[in-house]
């Protein structure tokens, strides 16, 4: 019965760890609203070889943008993989101009890591000394178990295309995602909620 108790506790316990959170942001001074109907390209900055995470966040994040009212356009879907490849600075605004692009988001996977935690099979608080150390004397060595807990920390920043001003910048957290697909909408969730408050959207 305990053996059960421990693995439904554990299972709760990743469930209820697995979201995206903003954890900083910042709006630029004297920023506005976007106004609506505005064509937003969202842009995933993430490896290659993880280009289906990229179309998973840039897909998540259009969708949330087009609901909100914007014109909304994945990178991916609308240059391909590479569409920045072999162009200075002025090639890469002329490319957005010709498109008619009014803001560019950026998603940037800043780092991914895992934490292992041991938790022993059974935590009860125990008071005073000599009942905790009753309870645990012989079984300090109880089998428990270990868990491990993934974690991403993404950057994004709006910036305006005419100004190249930055608008907005957010850093968030995505803690033990169940696939690339649940992460994006997780994290989209997690930024407009966020923009919206900060009345950037």
């Amino acid at each position: 019965m305990r053996t059960c108790t421990v693995l439904l506790i554990s299972l709760l316990f990743l469930t209820a760890c697995s979201n995206s959170k903003v954890t900083s942001s910042w709006k630029g001074p004297g920023s506005t609203r976007l106004a609506p109907g505005n064509k937003i390209l969202v842009l995933g900055i993430i490896r290659e070889k993880d280009i289906r995470l990229r179309m998973q966040m840039e897909g998540f994040l259009v969708d949330a943008l087009k609901a909100k009212g914007y014109n909304a356009v994945s990178a991916y879907m609308l240059y391909g993989p590479k569409m920045f490849s072999n162009k200075d600075e002025e090639s890469a605004l002329s490319q957005l101009h010709n498109s008619n692009i009014d803001e560019v988001f950026t998603i940037t996977l800043l780092d991914k890591a895992r934490e292992r935690n041991f938790q022993p099979a059974a935590m009860y608080p125990y008071s005073p000394f000599w009942g905790y150390y009753n309870y645990w004397y012989g079984r300090a060595y109880s089998p428990g178990y270990v868990s491990v807990d993934t974690h991403f920390f993404w950057e994004s920043n709006l910036y305006d295309v005419s100004s190249k001003k930055l608008l907005y910048s957010v850093q968030s957290q995505s803690t033990n995602p169940s696939s690339a697909g649940s992460m994006g909408k997780d994290y989209s969730k997690a930024i407009i909620k966020n923009m919206t408050k900060a009345g950037v959207l």
